[in-house]
């Protein structure tokens, strides 16, 4: 047998069986390459998900920002409602913002209403704010741009107006001191008008600008789990400025960029924080008739009301 036998004989040319294999052959390249840029793609997704979580930076987050967001907005309660969105280019969490209402905590209506907002920060940990929609000015902030000074309705235009309304009557209001009160002065000022509890104090102030404030209530972070005990009146100061200072000296230099666009200074707060002072308090559940009484005190400069209600659901 010669060599030229062994060499089988070349097929004809089948053109239809060459487009079926370069079709599978495309096919099979484009499948490839899908997959690997799929694979790519969950890689490049969950390694930015782990730069944008690194560490304990979601939960910093939330704690600098989402208290920031509160800290500058007494006017609304602050309802954080998921954390966290994760992208290859930000960190996010949504919030509820509704503005408070006369009523106290019996109320549903401080948890429904309002608007949802995000607050997102960038990969570099820049925040962006405030968003479209959002409004700041609330009849509570308007009554607190006040707070310090001589500003309108003097103590005997209040009582005027407190005399014309029923005294059984919920009233949201700020108490406006005519000098601030150290954390002593300001337990012994709540334990003698019990009727009239504070739930968030001002630590600052200036006038024309965001107010510092904290809700007094606001659970120490080494708190036992579950649901927070009952604080009496004259604990609330001291529980307040001890969770305010414990936050604030949590603050890092670099945080000053961000809490500015909340409208808060570092310097500031590191300064309203040192001196422990309340400029006033804001009171969500008082009666209007605890209020006539209140408004004798010569500690207090004002009552700036902001709304009033009825509590329907106590009627029979």
């Amino acid at each position: 047998m010669t060599e030229q036998e062994d060499i089988p004989p070349i097929p004809d040319f089948d053109p239809g069986r060459t487009r079926r294999a370069v079709r599978r052959g495309v096919l099979r390249t484009a499948l490839t390459a899908t997959v690997i840029l799929l694979v790519t793609v969950l890689l490049l997704n969950l390694g930015a998900q782990w730069i944008q979580r690194r560490g304990d930076r979601d939960d910093r987050m939330l704690n600098v920002l989402g208290t920031a967001l509160q800290v500058a907005n007494p006017g609304y309660w602050t309802d954080v409602m998921r954390c966290c969105d994760t992208t290859a280019f930000s960190l996010s969490f949504t919030v509820r913002l509704t503005p408070l209402r006369a009523g106290g905590y019996s109320s549903s209506n401080q948890f429904s209403g309002g608007a949802v907002f995000t607050v997102s920060q960038s990969q570099f940990g820049r925040v962006e704010w405030p968003p479209p929609g959002f409004i700041k000015e609330t009849p509570l902030f308007t009554a607190l741009d006040s707070v310090g000074t001589d500003a309108p309705p003097s103590k005997a235009d209040t009582k005027r107006i407190l005399g014309r309304l029923p005294e059984s009557m919920y009233a949201l209001a700020v108490v406006d001191f005519a000098k601030p009160l150290g954390e002593s002065e300001f337990s012994a000022f709540v334990q003698r008008h019990a009727n009239v509890p504070p739930e968030t104090a001002i630590y600052d102030g200036r006038t024309g600008g965001t107010p510092i404030s904290w809700r007094l209530d606001t659970p120490l972070p080494d708190a036992p789990e579950g649901d927070a005990p009952e604080l009496a009146s004259g604990e609330l100061p001291r529980n307040g400025l001890a969770g305010f200072r414990r936050w604030v000296g949590g603050l890092r230099d670099h945080d000053a960029v961000n809490l500015e666009k909340f409208g808060l200074g570092l310097k500031l707060l590191r300064k309203s924080a040192d001196d422990g002072l309340a400029y006033a308090y804001i009171t969500q559940h008082a009666r209007v008739g605890d209020l006539r009484a209140l408004i004798d005190d010569p500690q207090v400069r004002a009552i700036r009301m902001a709304d009033v209600a009825y509590d329907l659901t106590g009627l029979n």
